[in-house]
């Protein structure tokens, strides 16, 4: 008896393996993100939303004045020059000059950038481009810059105000931006007319 017990035993085993398929065993720690995780952009490609809001007032003024006279005169001339009367001339020259600048623009948007270079300081250069297009009107958005990653908020976004060496670029395209940027001719006669 113990030896079939032993036989049975032997051939249930072979059963399982050669039947039940691969056995794998999963750990109780999961890869992946994590609620403890932070979710701060630190590597290249991650992603960091930036809230675009800058407002910008130049103004300038500059006044010169420039005010000049000059008198003379000679008398009656003296032997050989005795056909020469009283001579005298004055001048008198004045010059004012005004000019003024003034200009104002405000740029709220929101972008996406891409992490593209870890810098050594631990900064981050990012990069990001946006196109909107609505009928014949195209307007791009691009900004370059460098962040801290202790600035990104919970969110994962950062205001631009907290951003360094940033360049951001606007530019329409279409027939609003062509009304507004007149041609050569119209340039041409404006400038003599």
């Amino acid at each position: 008896m113990p030896i079939r017990s032993a036989f049975r035993g032997i051939l249930l085993g072979m059963f399982l393996f050669l039947f039940a398929g691969g056995c794998s065993a999963e750990s109780l720690w999961v890869d992946g993100p994590s609620l403890f995780e932070d979710r701060r952009p630190s590597r290249v490609g991650d992603l960091v939303t930036v809230l675009i809001s800058e407002k910008t007032d130049l103004k300038d003024e500059a006044k010169s004045g420039l005010s000049k006279q000059n008198a003379s005169s000679a008398k009656d001339g003296i032997g050989l020059l005795d056909f020469l009367k009283k001579l005298g001339f004055s001048t008198q020259s004045s010059s004012k000059g005004d000019g003024s600048l003034q200009r104002t623009s405000n740029l709220n948007s929101t972008l996406s950038c891409l992490v593209t270079e870890v810098l050594p300081s631990g900064n981050l250069r990012i990069e990001g481009v946006k196109e909107i297009q609505n009928q014949k009107e195209k307007v791009s958005l691009k900004i370059k810059a460098v962040m801290r990653p202790e600035d990104v908020g919970p969110d994962n976004t950062i205001l631009s105000g907290k951003l360094a060496e940033v360049t951001i670029t606007a530019k329409g395209v279409g027939t609003l931006s062509d009304t507004q940027n007149p041609g050569l001719l119209s340039r041409l006669f404006n400038l003599v007319f």
